[in-house]
């Protein structure tokens, strides 16, 4: 696998920040465009806000809590209004504001004091700027004009994520001298292009790194190559708590079940896992987000060994169970296992085993990473087999995905 996207994947798990002028409405992203609002109004409103009260650590907490890695915030969203300074390309942006700051800037040194990878969203659709409908081919200049301010003033970055290139058909966007930009500065940058909720894991250019699944479960390998002898690319699952992207009045958040399975779903095949959370004006979170990332954090920390550099080997686990590999350890995850106790309080703890094929190896030192207590497993070599026994969690816990460890006997 390719250097840049190898350490791509170890990254593992990244959080998607929303935010801009819409974040004035609290109605999602999409609020121009679904809420009807006037174009002038929201323009007025766009640079006469005050973005005083930002604070970039904010979202470097917030990955902190959760484990993150990563953090792909939205430098321009589809509203045309930039975080950055366009350096004159337009007045459309947050340096035209009364507090006049480069907010990517901020957003990118907080990164890197907290040792998190920033990634820059940037849009490819622009409901804004004028040539986007009437001159496409000068929109576009402008596009990679855009690009190239952010691959030529921020420093090395993690990568980018472009999105709204389904608004046209694809034969039009100039895909080609965008990504040469990227790569003239930015050679060992992430190159993302989202093909959205309708097009799931699709392949649309041999300089994308990484193709999306947004709002689905990766299906099947998605981290190779699109035919042999060409280049390698992995996949990247991107998954709202609630139903927005940007802070809305939306309290249908999905359960913690829901979110862990998502997460671990991706890392079956190979893939990432990138949160969506709702950020305010002033870059936190709400309590009930807030109370989300903390709770994953946890998880994250007691599995961390399993969930960054393991991979898929040869190992398949039946439904949802799977093993993933490093090294010489690999990782067993079993999933609706339930929580042990007195059958007055909490109904009987499920028994039995689950089954793993294609285990070549013979195991040892196999305990559950959340406890470190031993795990009870059989293995069958002649018929390539592993056997773990589902045990419960202990009564007063219960974290949704328990993973049991083993060690590879040296043959």
């Amino acid at each position: 696998m390719e250097k840049r996207i190898r350490a791509f994947q170890q990254l593992g798990f990244g959080l998607f920040v929303h935010y801009g002028p819409y974040v004035q409405y609290e109605s999602g992203e999409w609020a121009y465009e679904l809420c009807r609002i006037d174009p002038k109004e929201y323009e007025k409103k766009a640079l006469s806000c005050d973005y005083s009260s930002f604070d970039a650590e904010k979202i470097a907490a917030a990955a902190k809590s959760c484990g993150a890695k990563y953090v792909t915030f939205t430098t321009r969203h589809h509203d045309g209004f930039s975080l950055y300074d366009t350096r004159g390309l337009s007045d459309y942006d947050v340096v035209h504001t009364p507090n006049g700051r480069d907010l990517v800037r901020e957003f990118v040194d907080a990164c890197r004091r907290n040792d998190i990878v920033p990634f820059f969203y940037h849009t490819t659709l622009d409901w804004h700027h004028p040539d986007f409908e009437n001159d496409f081919g000068r929109y576009q200049q402008y596009l990679r004009d855009s690009v190239r301010i952010l691959c030529e003033n921020y420093g090395p970055i993690g990568g980018f994520w472009f999105d709204g290139n389904w608004s046209k058909p694809a034969q039009l966007w100039e895909d080609d001298a965008l990504y040469i930009v990227i790569r003239q500065s930015q050679p060992e940058a992430i190159i993302v292009n989202n093909t959205g909720l309708h097009a799931q894991g699709a392949f649309t250019h041999p300089e994308i790194d990484c193709v999306t699944f947004e709002q689905g479960t990766p299906k099947g390998w998605c981290s190779g190559k699109t035919q042999p002898g060409e280049k390698e690319y992995m996949g990247e699952m991107c998954y709202t708590l609630c139903w927005h992207w940007g802070i809305a009045q939306d309290i249908d958040i999905k359960s913690m079940r829901q979110i862990l399975e998502a997460y671990t779903a991706c890392r079956r095949v190979g893939g990432n896992f990138l949160l969506g959370i709702f950020t305010r004006l002033d870059a936190s979170q709400p309590l009930l987000h807030q109370g989300y990332l903390e709770a994953i954090g946890q998880w994250v920390k007691r599995n961390e060994p399993a969930l960054f550099d393991a991979v898929p080997g040869e190992a398949e686990g039946f439904g949802k169970d799977f093993m993933l590999e490093n090294g010489n350890k690999r990782y067993a995850f079993i999933h609706d296992l339930s929580t042990s106790g007195d059958h007055n309080v909490l109904p009987g703890a499920k028994k039995g085993y689950s089954c793993f094929e294609h285990v070549t190896q013979k195991l040892k030192n196999a305990y559950w990473l959340d406890s470190k207590t031993p795990v009870e497993y059989t293995q069958d070599l002649a018929n390539e087999r592993l056997f773990v026994k589902m045990e419960p969690f202990s009564y007063g816990q219960n974290w949704v995905i328990r993973v049991a460890t083993f060690e590879t006997e040296t043959v």
